[in-house]
């Protein structure tokens, strides 16, 4: 007896191999999914803006990235002597507006340099709720809890969504006319926007995703939206908030994400890393015992087989 409705996933043109640059950007699911691979030692940039939600400010971090813009004093805002950039995520903030520069610059000239090589790159979108700056009318990546009077909320449209994503692709292209993009539709819901709100905005991006499917025949869509609600559909695979995915769910779906993306071979090369890296977070009650030298030194050594069988292994 099957008791649940499982996503049958489509066959994608394109694998994702530990030799191949792959960048993403977007929601927490992307810096799930990014932290997974970051972990199988794939060549893995994960989110140079951090954590980011709408389609308007991850077009925009992908443009920024792909022109290396150097942020100055500038382009940042200050608020109870806290120093940050209205398009990043609150980790590139800090009372010291030097280092929270130099934070910015360094992440998107690494961002530059991977998206000009990189084979994939992969867009989680969180939600189509947009919250505007009234004073220039641009949509911000964080409001960073400034008084709600400087801001309007908008949805944005299907056609707005297609235009600035588009733009994006294409200027990428320019760069890197191989790169495949892999897109998803975040599963955490967003309660605050409203029951009806949430449903209206996964629906917007849904409808915006199949448009830029049309316009970019190396972009693709992966079912990760679909899978936690229909196969996962308990809340056993909810986080205490009852809105992020659990660690299994997220575990599950990255099963399902290396099902669509990863030949056997590369399958097999992330068991043997995984169970590496299991040994490597073995704790012993005697660290100093002779039998638990042993395991280090023959972990060492499985580690070290292991680069120099795969040199292009990220470390």
């Amino acid at each position: 007896m099957n008791l649940k409705t499982e996503i049958k996933l489509p066959s994608y043109p394109f694998t994702l191999s530990h030799q191949e640059g792959i960048v993403s950007f977007g929601s927490c699911f992307s810096e799930n999914i990014g932290e997974k691979l970051v972990q199988h030692k794939f060549n893995s940039l994960v989110n140079p803006f951090g954590i980011l939600f709408n389609p308007i400010s991850i077009s925009k971090a992908i443009e920024d990235c792909i022109l290396n813009t150097q942020y100055t004093a500038s382009d940042l805002q200050q608020n109870n002597d806290l120093h940050f950039s209205l398009n990043h995520h609150s980790k590139y903030s800090g009372s010291n507006q030097a280092e929270v520069l130099t934070q910015i610059n360094t992440s998107i000239s690494d961002g530059s340099k991977a998206l000009k090589s990189a084979k994939t790159i992969i867009l989680t979108f969180g939600t189509a709720w947009v919250y505007k700056l009234k004073e220039s009318n641009e949509v911000v990546a964080n409001c960073y809890k400034l008084p709600s009077s400087l801001f309007t909320k908008e949805l944005l449209s299907i056609s707005e969504i297609v235009a600035e994503v588009s733009s994006s692709l294409t200027k990428l292209r320019l760069i890197n006319p191989e790169a495949k993009i892999i897109t998803t539709i975040s599963p955490v819901r967003h309660w605050k926007d409203g029951v009806v709100e949430n449903q209206q905005s996964k629906a917007t991006l849904h409808l915006a995703i199949k448009e830029l499917r049309k316009q970019h025949e190396n972009l693709v869509y992966f079912p990760s939206y679909e899978i936690m609600l229909d196969e996962l559909r308990d809340y056993r695979f909810y986080a205490d908030d009852m809105l992020h995915p659990s660690s299994l769910a997220i575990d599950y779906i990255w099963q399902k994400f290396g099902d669509a993306f990863f030949s056997p071979e590369t399958k097999e090369l992330n068991k043997r890393i995984s169970h590496i890296e299991k040994e490597k977070n073995h704790k012993s009650f005697n660290p100093q015992s002779n039998d638990f030298i042993a395991f280090k030194k023959k972990l060492e050594e499985k580690e070290k087989e292991l680069y120099l069988e795969f040199p292009y292994l990220k470390k």
